[in-house]
């Protein structure tokens, strides 16, 4: 990199960075989008830098390939398919070039740390800036009651939970990649200090999702916690370089936290956990049960089979998610809208509904958005992530495959497909792709582009 690349490196990444700080926080529009389009601008001239490897056709690229594929699908959406073309062509104009930005600073971003990796410190702690904002509200709040309040009284004032589960499954996904990482190679002296800080790291994410009462953030950032250990127990006693004490020690610690956590979401949260598979089962007879139909909190949940009703949050979304399957399958292509599909389709077919918002399961709305097609793209560039990141198995590249790895499962449960939360799902997958395509050396001196 020439002096003026490391410049735009540097740029870059700082837009990016003081992004994740600002994101949540109420009142932050004009600021966030003077940020977006700096890292866009960044992004471009980096883009050019290394135009040969991003346009030159190869198997590292088919992430990427298949994003830039889904957003002429929307075009091509828009001009035939459409069931609502003035709200499509408004998100299109607001929604959609707001991601075509972020794409092009994620696109930016990924090749300025994959070119100059003493810039990845910055990203890792900014990861964190959620979980650290809400641990703080947390400590206000605690300040304001003159007391250690709760979570079932924390007065969530800066962000809801979506944000805590959200941005703390990412942070958790690049914690563990690290982890993972350093432990397939010999631990020494000097990696216990950042297997220290990445674990404190996953430790902060998990009190930010029991503070908030979020049970999809609690549910994919244990079960990164758990692949975690099964990944350091295996390396420790079939390829571990270093000390097994020390990797034993880490997953004790880990089976430990994780425990600690799940006790103190059953006891301190909302109700849920201790009848969620009979409260699901009464959700999903959606004919038989139709409260979903009103305005959720309206009407009391149907019973279960305990003869008591079944907890409206866990009620509500489960059933919401059978009729968003139903109308994919009568509406294949999709409505055209992110943030209105649900309801849109819901009119469309003549059903009565009061529930004007989401599934809020991501992959679920998405496909009622720009149908089959639009969520077999997303899932082409996610499994491609996945398979190319396993084998360049670089420090950058696997925090790519954990990425792409958390983000299947937690799209199910969680608003993924929403306003905000949709433009930074799409930065984050094309930072993943831009990764595995640009990806320098590994450390074996061999091509990081193996599946060429």
């Amino acid at each position: 990199m020439n002096l003026n690349e490391k410049s735009l490196a540097n740029i870059s990444v700082a837009s990016v960075c003081a992004l994740l700080w600002i994101w949540v926080v109420p009142g932050t529009i004009a600021l966030r989008h003077g940020l977006l389009g700096i890292g866009c601008i960044a992004g471009i001239l980096l883009i050019r830098s290394h135009w040969t490897k991003l346009s030159t056709p190869r198997l590292n690229l088919i992430p990427l390939y298949a994003i830039a594929a889904l957003f002429i699908w929307v075009g091509i959406h828009y001009r035939f398919f459409s069931l609502n073309p003035a709200l499509e062509l408004s998100e299109i104009k607001g929604l959609w070039l707001r991601s075509l930005a972020g794409c092009i600073m994620a696109m930016g971003f990924a090749i300025a740390l994959s070119q100059q990796s003493h810039l990845r410190k910055y990203f890792y702690i900014s990861i964190f800036a959620v979980p650290i904002i809400n641990v703080i509200a947390y400590l206000y709040d605690c300040y304001l009651h003159g007391r250690f309040i709760t979570p079932d009284i924390f007065y969530r004032f800066l962000f809801t939970k979506i944000e805590s589960a959200y941005f703390g499954a990412i942070a958790v996904a690049v914690s563990v990649a690290n982890l993972v990482y350093i432990f397939s190679g010999k631990i020494e002296k000097k990696t216990y200090y950042l297997i220290t800080l990445y674990f404190l790291g996953i430790a902060l994410v998990l009190l930010s999702d029991l503070l908030s009462s979020t049970k999809n953030g609690i549910a994919i950032a244990l079960a990164l916690c758990v692949l975690l250990s099964i990944t350091i127990l295996v390396k420790a006693f079939w390829s571990f370089k270093g000390s097994k004490k020390a990797a034993i020690t880490v997953v004790i610690l880990m089976i430990g936290l994780t425990a600690l956590i799940w006790q103190g979401q059953k006891s301190f949260a909302h109700k849920g956990w201790d009848t969620l598979f009979e409260d699901i089962k009464v959700a999903i007879d959606i004919d038989k049960n139709r409260q979903w139909q009103y305005k959720e909190g309206t009407v009391e949940a149907p019973l279960n089979s305990l003869g008591v009703p079944a907890v409206l949050n866990t009620y509500s979304r489960f059933a919401y998610g059978v009729v968003g399957i139903r109308l994919i399958n009568k509406y294949p292509l999709g409505y055209g809208s992110i943030n209105k599909s649900f309801d849109g389709l819901q009119t469309q077919a003549n059903i009565y509904h009061e529930h004007e918002g989401q599934v809020h399961s991501g992959w679920i709305d998405f496909s009622l958005a720009f149908g089959v097609p639009g969520l077999a793209l997303i899932f082409l560039s996610l499994i491609a992530i996945i398979l190319i990141g396993l084998q360049q198995k670089t420090e950058i590249s696997l925090q790519a495959v954990l990425f792409a790895t958390m983000l299947i499962p937690f799209g199910l449960i969680a608003e993924i497909s929403y306003k905000q939360y949709f433009e930074a799902t799409l930065f984050f997958i094309v930072f993943a792709a831009t990764i595995l395509a640009i990806a320098p050396r590994i450390h074996e001196g061999l091509e990081a582009n193996t599946l060429n």
